[in-house]
């Protein structure tokens, strides 16, 4: 493998305990973080869902005192792995005004939202809203739109998205095939369009979602690319961790 494990970072995450539905404790969030050590990847960004009116609708202060803890309990436990904020927020109406309130996390030291499409509302409404908050110069990824089904069917749209300075996260499971072969297909497809500008994981447990294997980072690199891998889960990332601007 041409990739060097230390420089990944993987920037969807749901690796803190009990405010998801990733690991329940921080038992569970330790094993989690050891299948990244073990592999040698050193940097993570936590990014909890954030649905308001739910019971997954942390604060900003909770999130960070979650990884404030998660992170004493790694290092007590000889677990090398960094942990920087951030959200995956879902798509809502209010998304707008929630973003003037600062009751968001941008990702790591970013100025960057990662936006979670609805799995089962029409895509009419986010399209809208992208509109306007490029218009604004607002800074979005968006979530693995290969597996939202409204936004498989129009992945030829997102290059004018791209162009306005929208960023797209596919996961990296999608190239894998596990999430079936039209998420593979799309995912594929707005790479080849260089739509996409990160890979991650979306690990959610050691038993489901987990992180990719060294074999899978193999099959990754051999379907496309260590160039785009490399600029994918680690040049890119990295800027995020940097970049305020």
């Amino acid at each position: 493998m041409s990739l060097k494990f230390s420089n990944i970072i993987d920037i969807h995450t749901h690796i803190l305990p009990g405010i998801d539905d990733g690991p329940k404790n921080l038992e569970e969030s330790a094993a989690l973080a050891r299948c990244y050590t073990d592999l040698g990847i050193t940097q993570i960004i936590a990014t909890p869902h954030y649905i308001p009116g739910t019971a997954w609708a942390a604060s900003c202060q909770r999130i960070v005192e979650k990884i404030t803890e998660l992170q004493g309990y790694l290092q007590s436990n000889n677990i090398p792995l960094t942990i920087f904020p951030g959200m995956e927020i879902a798509f809502h109406k209010k998304f707008q005004e929630h973003l003037k309130s600062d009751t968001l996390l941008p990702l790591g030291a970013s100025s960057c939202y990662l936006l979670e499409p609805s799995f089962t509302d029409s895509a009419e409404a986010l399209l809208h809203c992208l509109d306007q908050l490029l218009k604004q110069g607002q800074k979005i990824i968006l979530a693995h739109p290969e597996r939202i089904p409204a936004l498989r069917e129009m992945a030829n749209v997102f290059d004018e998205y791209v162009q306005q300075g929208m960023r797209i996260q596919i996961n990296i499971g999608s190239l894998l095939g596990k999430f079936g072969s039209e998420s593979k297909n799309v995912a594929l497809y707005l790479i080849e369009k260089n739509c996409v500008h990160y890979l991650a994981s979306d690990a959610h447990g050691v038993n489901s979602r987990k992180p990719p294997t060294e074999e899978e980072w193999l099959e990754l690199e051999t379907n496309i690319g260590s160039d785009i891998v490399e600029q994918l889960c680690c040049i890119n990332p990295a800027q995020l961790l940097i970049d305020k601007k």
